[in-house]
C-alpha cells in the first residue's frame, strides 16, 4: 500500500506531460526528502531514474514506469 507521499509523487509524474519527476538538490548540497521516498519508489519498480544526476549533481529525474501506472490507477479505481 502506498503511503500519501508516494501516491503524490506518483500522481506528479503520471500527470507530467513526459511522465517525469525531477528535484534539486538544495544549496547546502543535501537533498530534498522527496529524494529518498522517489528513491524508495524505484527500488519497488514504480520509478525508473532516466538520465541519472546531471554533470553537477544538481538535479536528479525518475520516470514513472508501467508498473508505477498500473498501480496508481488501481489505487484511483480501487478509491483508495
Amino acid at each position: 500500500m502506498l503511503v500519501n507521499h508516494e501516491r503524490r509523487l506518483l500522481n506528479k509524474a503520471a500527470e507530467a506531460r513526459d511522465y517525469r519527476i525531477s528535484i534539486y538538490r538544495k544549496p547546502d548540497d543535501s537533498w530534498p526528502s522527496d529524494h529518498s521516498r522517489l528513491t524508495a519508489l524505484e527500488s519497488r519498480g514504480h520509478l525508473e531514474q532516466v538520465g541519472g544526476h546531471d554533470a553537477g549533481g544538481e538535479l536528479a529525474t525518475w520516470q514513472i514506469t508501467a508498473t508505477g501506472l498500473s498501480q496508481l490507477q488501481a489505487l484511483t479505481v480501487g478509491g483508495a
